[in-house]
């Protein structure tokens, strides 16, 4: 081996750098970077295709209308699109752009009651809590303070200005459980429920005032052939026709009148109407967080909870308690920009007029996104292979996380779902993906729905 010397250097001639050698690395640099940058983009492109057409040429997604949109909120860029600008029926889906408003109008907690004191009397009325009474939320706040007040009670009608019912919707739906009233003081969601007693064997029927109302059956009897009477409650329950827990529940027909009396029932109280009576100095109870009612909504697609939600809202804006007033607020302020992009009739997705592009849904996700985590927004939506309406979906492999979080949109021949799919590489994509008059059963449009999903999950 030759050695070194100190004076090696002498040897080597330095050559002197010029700016033509610098811009010469520098290009080659850059030539690198596009070139590999290049190869990236084109993989991507290659496989965005491959996905495209797999759902141009699928079987079962041939014979209806389908919309898919995969977006990268990183790189701010669609990487597939299908039908991204063509109008699609939402269904529960709109239960995001309910849930973007309530993000915009609420607190940390929903409003649950509006009272003033006078005397010896407390005046209240209600803001469109749908929590009051309810089964599903143990947290009464709202009842607890009217229930443990010493003062005389009145009841204020709230200035509700609405139909009970959205437009679109289904008239003949009105004795389901998802088409309950909507209403300004909610009581039991406006719903009778059945609750089963597995010591007695029976079910007990809650709020207890209709018990008079009811005819129990053991099993279904064709002498009735409704739930509950069109214009009264009077209602008809046989248990083998709603065996799930939040089934067995029948809307009521509300009323001020019958508010009134559903509160004097339950309070064992005497409660006035007040019916003019004006507030001068309102102040708000507040009942349970606001995070709690959206997992319920996305979780459950909860349509009442959706629909309430809109006055809630109104409720905390100072503004008539409308659902249309509560919309207008939201197209005329952060929705401005898209409202060439949807047309929106209510809060739950029940109406068959709701109109929203593919693209505004992702567009959709990103207003929300600037407002919360991608982590928060992960843990109300429906989770797939673990809770929520994709329970049965979207299932990851043993040992694995879950991938899927997404909302569900479904109504005869239409489902849809809207949410974040987590990759094998660590991305989390935005995604929409809208079916659109099929024919049947939903199965098999889930089914491949399922199968292109998992891939995007597996390659991107």
């Amino acid at each position: 081996m030759t050695e070194i010397t100190p004076d090696a250097h002498l040897f080597f001639k330095e050559k002197p750098v010029t700016l033509s050698m610098i811009l010469n690395r520098v290009a080659a640099l850059l030539f690198v970077c596009i070139s590999v940058t290049s190869c990236v983009t084109m993989k991507q492109n290659l496989k965005s295709k491959k996905i495209t057409k797999s759902i141009l040429e699928d079987e079962v997604l041939q014979d209806h209308f389908t919309g898919f949109v995969l977006h990268d909120p990183e790189a701010n860029e669609n990487l597939i699109e299908l039908n991204a600008d063509k109008f699609f029926t939402p269904a529960s889906n709109t239960k995001l752009i309910t849930f973007y408003g309530g993000l915009m109008a609420l607190g940390d907690s929903i409003p649950g009651l509006i009272y003033e004191t006078r005397n010896d009397t407390l005046f209240f009325t209600g803001t469109g809590d749908p929590t009051f009474l309810n089964p599903d939320f143990n947290n009464q706040v709202a009842f607890d303070f009217i229930s443990n007040s010493p003062l005389h009670l009145a009841y204020v009608t709230p200035n509700f200005k609405d139909d009970i019912h959205a437009p679109g919707w289904t008239w003949e739906d009105y004795e389901y459980y998802f088409q309950a009233e909507r209403s300004g003081f909610p009581v039991y969601a406006n719903e009778v429920h059945f609750i089963y007693d597995t010591l007695r064997h029976e079910f007990d029927i809650l709020p207890r005032f209709f018990e008079d109302q009811v005819q129990l059956y053991e099993t279904f009897e064709k002498t009735y052939s409704h739930a509950r009477n069109l214009h009264a409650n009077i209602f008809h329950f046989a248990p083998d026709t709603a065996r799930s827990a939040y089934k067995n529940r029948i809307p009521f027909q509300t009323s001020d009148e019958l508010t009134l009396a559903l509160l004097q029932d339950t309070l064992h109280r005497k409660v006035h109407l007040a019916q003019n009576f004006e507030f001068e100095y309102p102040q708000t109870i507040y009942s349970i967080e606001s995070n709690d009612i959206y997992a319920l909504m996305l979780k459950r697609s909860d349509n009442f909870i959706a629909e309430q939600l809109q006055y809630l809202a109104t409720s905390e804006l100072k503004i008539e308690m409308n659902s249309t007033a509560f919309r207008n607020q939201l197209l005329l302020r952060e929705l401005y920009p898209y409202r060439e992009q949807l047309v929106w009739k209510d809060g739950s997705g029940l109406s068959r007029y709701n109109l929203v592009t593919p693209q505004f849904m992702i567009s959709l996700m990103k207003l929300i996104l600037a407002e919360i985590t991608i982590d928060r927004f992960k843990s109300l939506l429906p989770t797939g292979g673990t809770d929520g309406t994709i329970k049965g979906w979207y299932k990851p492999e043993e040992g694995q996380p879950p991938y899927i979080y997404a909302k569900t949109g479904t109504l005869s021949n239409n489902h849809n779902l809207t949410g974040i799919i987590h990759t094998q590489s660590g991305k989390d994509l935005l995604f929409t993906f809208m079916n659109n008059n099929y024919r049947g059963s939903s199965y098999p449009v889930k089914s491949e729905m399922q199968k292109i999903l998992k891939h995007i999950h597996e390659t991107y």
